[in-house]
């Protein structure tokens, strides 16, 4: 071979070699790149699910029971068979807790305004069904100038709707709300014997009446006017879940 078909040669060689490397390093900063957004991508994962706590969207929160403190004499335990019921006129014993949600303090005592103290259940199915019927009457003005505050108690997390802070969230309640302790310290208190379980206190801090049970929207009006208005509340019980 002449010596100018070698130089020819060699540099269409050359010209190979350079065009191989050069693929190469493209395949190379393609590997990097995609690597790369592989890392950025598993990152994002674990920072959303640490964010979101594991993915559960009914992450319970360190107050779904707490310890209770009373003060006062206890209500007799209610019964819907007795007429009239012995716990009207007993002054409502003071509760000292704190909120289901952000565990801040919440307190139930006499405050020289009416109010209603209602117990709840997360896993009793007509406190599901009665508590978006007050979340509603609430919207409506129904509870102006009556204090609301509610009690979660008989929690259970092995049971259904868990957990209370949740399910109250959800629905939109709209007041506070009180855990009460594993041994159930405020509902015990306030002589509760089933699920939902109202109290209306008048504003002396005495009991004006008790219900059990789903409690008809009608009826729940007719209650609040008649204690806001300082007059004979003809409140009655309804379907309810039996304490456990």
């Amino acid at each position: 071979m002449s010596t100018k078909a070698q130089r020819r040669a060699e540099a269409i060689a050359q010209r190979k070699r350079a065009a191989d490397a050069a693929a190469a390093r493209q395949r190379r900063n393609r590997l990097a790149l995609w690597g790369g957004l592989a890392v950025v991508v598993v990152v994002a994962i674990i920072v959303a699910v640490v964010a979101s706590g594991g993915g559960d969207s009914a992450k319970a929160t360190s107050f779904e029971t707490h310890a209770v403190t009373v003060d006062g004499t206890p209500l007799p335990s209610y019964d819907a068979t007795k007429s009239p019921d012995p716990g009207v006129g007993k002054t409502i014993p003071t509760l000292e807790g704190v909120s289901v949600v952000n565990g801040k303090p919440v307190t139930v005592k006499p405050t020289g305004k009416p109010q209603m103290v209602l117990f709840v259940a997360h896993w009793c199915p007509h406190c599901q069904a009665e508590v978006p019927r007050l979340v509603d009457l609430a919207k409506q003005g129904v509870f102006d100038g009556v204090e609301v505050t509610a009690v979660a108690t008989g929690t259970n997390s092995a049971y259904p709707n868990y957990p209370p802070s949740a399910w109250l969230q959800r629905v939109n309640w709209p007041f506070p709300v009180m855990a009460d302790s594993p041994q159930f310290t405020a509902a015990t208190a306030y002589g509760l014997s089933a699920y939902p379980y109202f109290v209306l206190v008048n504003p002396d801090g005495t009991v004006a009446a008790r219900a059990t049970g789903e409690v008809p929207i009608d009826q729940v009006k007719a209650d609040l006017a008649a204690l806001k208005a300082g007059t004979s509340i003809p409140l009655s019980s309804g379907a309810s879940s039996s304490a456990p």
